[in-house]
């Protein structure tokens, strides 16, 4: 009895996160719109691209989520704040800062040097797995353009109109409608985070954490179910660094490893656009050029499946020959890792 009791509570809890965060999407967007166009205006087409790639690896970090970093960056872009070209930077940089969490999770987990350097490169590997993309991505807009134009065609689909998401949340944010704009704009990015950071913690308290990590280790045999795996539960839990970091444990106690996770941390990078589409469906269709660029990120890095031993050897090369991990300099690789995306940000 008590156990069931505890389910319907986290189910509510789960419930009542999935509102929060509709709720936020919408309080950031209307609260963005009546503050005017002409505040953050640094931010519209004038800011370069290398600024605008380094705002959103920051605004990564800044959140721990680049699902909750995207959707607020183009909540501002269609209160217009953020022009439309700099926005797709921005979504290509959200993608590189997702890695942070596992990092300093891995960094905090306390086993001996060489287990501690397993862990790590769970890490180090989601980064071996982005990099290469942002810049492709990254390179093909800045020549071509070829992802705001190729967005701007989804425009024209648009998207399904969700009424009651106007029903549900809208009378709240009346009540609170005399608080200042930029105020509201601050409450609806602690909500976002918030939401974000306990959905998943909801949803693993449901199924329990230890027979969800024993089910991860069952579906790590073979690549295929490995990937349909970590595509599953991230699209569930809406959080690929959680489902990644979910990992590390795994990796440290030599329970699994490396090799066999790599399937479900591509897999897991696909399934975390779910996030970001029920965003999409809440900040309208203006919205689908950011959304398909965020989502073509992880469709690109499906071609890692077809050699994730690639993947795989670059991690070891820059954990085992490069940077020679200890903990003195997982410490430095982090810093240097945040800094760049502030240098980036504003150089």
């Amino acid at each position: 009895m008590k156990k069931r009791g505890g389910k319907i509570l986290n189910t509510i809890g789960f419930v009542a996160m999935l509102y929060f965060f509709v709720f936020s999407l919408t309080l950031i967007k209307v609260s963005s719109q009546s503050l005017g166009n002409g505040f953050l205006s640094l931010t519209k087409d004038g800011i370069g691209a290398i600024n605008a790639f380094g705002f959103g690896w920051l605004a990564t970090l800044i959140t721990q989520s680049s699902g909750a970093a995207a959707a607020t960056l183009i909540a501002f872009s269609l209160a217009g704040f953020i022009g439309p070209i700099v926005l797709i930077y921005m979504m290509i940089g959200t993608r590189i800062g997702t890695s942070v969490t596992a990092l300093f999770v891995a960094f905090l987990i306390h086993a001996k040097r060489r287990d501690f350097r397993h862990g790590f490169e769970v890490g180090i590997a989601n980064l071996v797995y982005a990099f290469p993309i942002a810049i492709a991505m990254f390179l093909l807009e800045f020549f071509t353009g070829f992802f705001s134009r190729a967005g701007n065609h989804f425009i024209v689909l648009g998207l399904p109109t969700i009424d009651f998401v106007d029903m549900i949340t809208l009378p709240l944010i009346n009540f609170i409608s005399l608080v200042p704009p930029h105020l509201n704009i601050i409450l609806g990015l602690f909500v976002l985070v918030g939401s974000l950071k306990y959905l998943p913690k909801f949803m693993i308290n449901i199924w329990g954490e230890a027979y969800l990590k024993q089910k991860i280790n069952k579906f790590l045999n073979k690549k295929w179910k490995s990937f349909w795996f970590g595509f599953g539960i991230t699209a569930l839990l809406m959080s690929t660094s959680i489902t990644i970091t979910f990992l590390i444990p795994l990796v440290v106690t030599r329970i699994t490893n490396l090799r066999k996770v790599i399937p479900y941390m591509i897999g897991a990078n696909l399934g975390g656009v779910s996030e970001l589409m029920i965003g999409g469906l809440v900040l309208g269709s203006d919205a689908l050029p950011a959304i398909f660029t965020y989502v073509s990120f992880s469709a690109i890095g499906l071609l890692w499946m077809f050699k994730p031993d690639w993947l795989f050897h670059a991690t070891k090369f820059l954990s085992k020959r490069t940077l020679n991990v200890s903990r003195k300099r997982a410490l430095t690789f982090i810093v240097i890792f945040i800094l760049m995306a502030v240098i980036l940000s504003f150089i």
